[in-house]
């Protein structure tokens, strides 16, 4: 019975020098503590700020992107419509002349010119 009531009572003397070595470590590194601390809390506020702007800054530049997307997109079925009209209009002026080979080999490098512009 008494190896029982010495392991009682160690647990409770290591408490004992537990909270001793706290209260001694919070005299001597108390204030450095709570400098470092705050001084981390600063460096998370400022990351978390960097990072709410550089979402910010990643959705604008994928909005911008995206705009000049449709409007290259726009513009290529613009002249795609402007080269379909005239091969339309080339076609319709070479029925009417008897489909010459010439007029249509000349009109189709024109068409392949303005295709590689």
């Amino acid at each position: 019975m008494t190896k029982n009531s010495e392991e009682n009572n160690e647990p409770a003397s290591n408490q004992q020098v537990d909270s001793r070595i706290a209260a001694v470590r919070d005299l001597i590194f108390g204030e450095n503590i709570q400098k470092y601390d705050s001084e981390i809390a600063d460096v998370y506020d400022k990351i978390n700020i960097l990072q709410e702007k550089n979402a910010k800054a990643l959705a604008d530049a994928v909005a911008n992107i995206e705009n000049k997307l449709a409007d290259l997109e726009s513009l290529v079925d613009h002249r795609f419509q402007d080269m379909t009209d005239d091969l339309d209009k080339k076609l319709a002026d070479l029925d009417d002349e008897k489909a010459d080979r010439r007029k249509l080999g000349k009109a189709l490098e024109k068409i392949a010119q303005m295709l590689q512009e």
